[in-house]
């Protein structure tokens, strides 16, 4: 049951000048399980799909188990092929790992046992010296090395002491290669439990192991989350969450004041644990309105109050179905979920992959959409004291680039699933005289999403059901579960933001919008600029798809906010863009193995010539 929001009346936001503070795009992370999926042509696509996010929207990624593709050969001796592969996919798509030093070569490794500490070390330090020969220390150096995940939960079996020693050894190898390198811990889950405390009073009064000096993290690391993990569409309670995280907070600033001025990361934050749940909401513009109510929330309740809360994981790399905590929905291809939830891996098995198959499709959702529009906001940020988003009414982050341009996200979003209503806002933007060109994106459940195009395609067969596979009288696409082609484009559309405004406007500026609950609105606005954008160098990459060819055609970032893009194909001896509105991402998937042209749309409309894609291979 869907519950009405009675309409509010119009409230003014006005942001004051003079109160603009330092703001820095803490939360373009994701992460997902296991490494080892980053060796399927499905992750393979969804990186280069992902890498398409404007402006390094998202930009660190966090696999678990990335040591296990290593294969321990006796001693010191390791063969890393398959590692290799899997952190080159990262690296070469444009993608800073947080690097979970978490795995066990061929099992080779005891952690119950006394002096493996040593061997430990040297791995730890093997495994950096390679990055730093294969990427260079430049690169490197902007990497996060982070201890094993969640060591208070299963995923670690042999106690705190041990965990001391594990994290200890960890940072030596590291250290060994460089001290400038960022490394720290301990990505715990479970909220205050006795081995986070045990780890930062380690930190504080405890000696390193192996080095003997005082042991050292560069960040401290928790997971909290908005509500736990069940089968059913629980409520997310947000505050509750960042409450949970201050308690982590009040402790290390009462407990080991020493402490105080470290980092703080939650590199797994999401509304409710458990990816692979299905809750039909991931799917639904709830989703980018909460992401970005967390995303304000941090900001406000923890930045502002003085903590220094450096990054915010979302944890939904994962590959899974409309449903699930994913950025993607994959429809065909093979089941991917054993691997994922189970964190299997068999290193025989990869060694002897089957060949690779590109019968599969990737259609983007809101909460990777969001990241495109969240990418868009500046470095000062102006506090917005009259709303009261935590508890009632839309919440904004309203900022401003260096040169200029004013860049907000409004997000209406309650910690309740089935609520709907509208609130109507008027943005004033001061300091706005003269012309200005202005651009406004939403997502909304009201101008569709992709899971409402999919819901429209009719298709609800599993394809692994003993009805998909004997029926005959569906044809081959619905047999197998899969929409059209015609419904796959229609998908693809509608996984854009919604253009509710484009053109050049007299200041100063106040913009009346409409925010229906839930939504998240993107606003741009630059002084008006008459010449035409540069034109894209688009490539075109021909690969298979769960509906027959696709294209993925992509083009370099230029790093221009609000540089948006036209994507399309010959009609009737004419170029027909495919979506109704441009698009922020540098990168979209076309249907077909059409030719296919790329032109690019400035703040005020005016737009590029056509060009066309260069093919490349797969």
């Amino acid at each position: 049951m869907n519950i009405a929001h009675p309409q509010n009346l119009l409230r003014s936001l006005r942001p004051d000048p003079a109160q603009g503070r330092p703001f820095q795009r803490f939360w373009r992370a994701t992460g997902f399980s296991p490494g080892e999926l980053l060796l399927t042509p499905e992750m393979k696509r969804t990186l280069t799909l992902l890498a398409g996010t404007p402006l390094k929207g998202v930009h660190y990624l966090r696999p678990h188990y990335m040591l296990n593709m290593i294969v321990a050969k006796g001693g010191d001796s390791y063969d890393f092929a398959l590692f290799d592969e899997a952190m080159d996919v990262m690296v070469e798509n444009g993608f800073l790992p947080c690097f979970e030093i978490m795995g066990n070569p061929s099992n080779s490794f005891d952690f119950n046992s006394e002096g493996w500490e040593p061997r430990w070390r040297d791995l730890v330090t093997q495994i950096v010296e390679r990055s730093v020969e294969r990427y260079g220390m430049e690169n490197v150096s902007q990497w996060m090395f982070e201890s094993w995940n969640e060591p208070d939960s299963a995923w670690w079996t042999a106690g705190a002491p041990a965990f001391m020693r594990y994290y200890d050894a960890c940072v030596a190898g590291v250290e060994a290669v460089s001290k400038d390198l960022v490394i720290g811990g301990a990505g715990t889950c479970k909220t205050m439990s006795p081995l986070f405390k045990a780890f930062v009073q380690h930190l504080d009064t405890g000696t390193n192991f192996l080095t003997g000096e005082a042991p050292r993290a560069d960040f401290i690391s928790i997971h909290e989350k908005g509500v736990t993990y069940h089968v059913e569409d629980l409520q997310p309670d947000t505050l509750a969450l960042i409450e949970r995280e201050r308690l982590a907070i009040n402790h290390i600033r009462e407990n080991h004041p020493r402490l105080a001025h470290i980092p703080i990361v939650n590199n797994e934050c999401d509304p409710q644990v458990g990816w692979w749940h299905h809750h039909s909401w991931h799917a639904t513009a709830y989703c980018p309105a909460i992401i970005t109510k967390i995303i304000d929330q941090h900001q406000r309740l923890h930045t502002d109050a003085g903590v220094p809360f450096d990054l915010l994981f979302n944890d939904n790399g994962f590959m899974g179905s409309w449903g699930q905590r994913t950025q993607y929905t994959l429809i065909g291809g093979r089941s991917v979920a054993m691997a994922q939830s189970e964190h299997v891996t068999d290193l025989e098995k990869l060694k002897a992959r089957e060949e690779d198959h590109d019968n599969f499709t990737l259609i983007k959702k809101p909460a990777l959409t969001v990241m495109e529009m969240l990418a868009q906001l500046g470095s000062t940020r102006f506090p917005m004291p009259d709303l009261t988003p935590d508890t009632e009414g839309p919440g904004a982050i309203v900022t401003q680039h260096d040169e200029g341009t004013r860049a907000a996200v409004l997000y209406n979003s309650r910690d309740a699933i089935r609520v709907s209503g509208m609130d109507r806002v008027t943005l004033e933007l001061p300091e706005t005289e003269g012309a200005w060109d202005v651009l406004v994106m939403q997502l909304n459940d009201i101008d569709g999403t992709p899971f409402s195009e999919w819901e429209k395609s009719g298709v609800r067969l599993d394809p692994n059901s003993k009805e998909a596979r004997e029926s005959e009288a569906l044809n081959e696409l619905e047999r197998l579960g899969y929409p059209s082609r015609d419904a796959m484009t229609a998908m693809r559309a509608k996984a854009e933001p919604h253009e509710k405004l484009r053109q050049t406007m007299a200041g100063p500026l106040k913009l009346d919008l409409e925010l229906p609950l839930p939504s998240a609105t993107l606003v741009i606005a630059r002084k008006a600029a008459s010449e035409a954008p540069v034109a894209p160098q688009p490539k075109a990459t021909r690969t298979g798809g769960a509906a027959g060819a696709e294209t993925i055609v992509s083009w370099p970032d230029p790093g221009e906010v609000g540089l948006c893009f036209e994507v399309g194909v010959t009609r009737d001896g004419e170029i027909t863009a495919l979506t109704p509105h441009p698009i922020l991402a540098n990168v979209y998937t076309v249907d077909g193995t059409d030719d296919v042209f790329v032109r690019s749309v400035s703040l005020g409309g005016t737009r590029s010539d056509w060009v066309a894609a260069g093919e490349t291979s797969a």
